[in-house]
């Protein structure tokens, strides 16, 4: 078993977050291909950290991700399904300020949730922009993405603990026992704190005006990829 050192984590963190960072390139292969790459290292560094022989549940923090007077339905759903996807818990705080969006996990998998986030908001919203229709069919639209997109990456999740992850050119495969004992591993530091926090959570509720939009964004959400092709092979990587 191959051990990381503190190190060697800030090393690796830094090369997924430069990677993210390519990930926004409007060169369209590159930025597809640094973004499956960086979710390919992603995974194996939680897994690393999961096999540490001092199970000692790490530290986690909180990321505030949004502030604004009222919230944003299908951002919502979207910030809850890259959540789940990278070990993450998310929630909503109300001030006098107005509403704040904020993820709770382990540094490097807050922050790679973030970037997530924001390239998938970005790209349902420049579908959103290509469609003809008024307000009202494009708010739909961006929700019926959203839940697309949700329905497919808690897909992979479960794909995943099933079949475990494929082999890459420089990882070996991972057996599906180990990435289940990974997102219980994972899962229990998130309910531990977010006990401590007295935190709850609820279903997304979302009002949609048009069946027609809602309908054209779900068809949208299936086409934005998730799973990439990288050096001409298929892997396949949590969303």
């Amino acid at each position: 078993m191959q051990t990381y050192y503190p190190q060697d984590i800030e090393k690796i963190a830094e090369k997924i977050k430069k990677l993210f960072f390519l990930s926004q390139s409007p060169n369209e292969s590159e930025a597809l291909a640094a973004f499956s790459k960086a979710q390919e290292l992603l995974t194996r560094h939680n897994l690393s950290m999961a096999d540490l022989v001092d199970s000692t549940p790490q530290e986690v923090e909180e990321q505030i991700i949004s502030e604004s007077q009222r919230s944003s339905s299908w951002k919502g759903i979207l910030l809850s399904a890259v959540s789940k996807a990278n070990y993450c818990l998310c929630f909503n705080r109300k001030d006098r300020h107005g509403i704040q969006q904020i993820i709770l996990g382990r540094p490097v998998n807050t922050q790679s949730a973030r970037m997530q986030f924001e390239y998938l908001v970005q790209t349902i919203d420049r579908l959103a922009k290509q469609v003809d229709g008024d307000r009202t069919f494009k708010n739909a639209f961006k929700l019926g993405a959203a839940h697309r997109l949700y329905a497919r990456i808690l897909e992979v999740m479960e794909k995943q603990k099933r079949e475990g992850m494929a082999a890459s050119d420089n990882s070996a495969a991972i057996s599906a026992i180990v990435m289940r004992s990974l997102y219980e591993k994972l899962d229990a530091e998130l309910r531990a704190y977010s006990e401590k926090l007295n935190l709850t959570t609820r279903n997304q509720r979302a009002t949609c005006r048009s069946t027609d939009g809602f309908i054209a964004g779900q068809s949208a959400g299936n086409k934005v990829s998730l799973n990439k092709q990288v050096a001409g092979q298929n892997q396949r990587y949590l969303p």
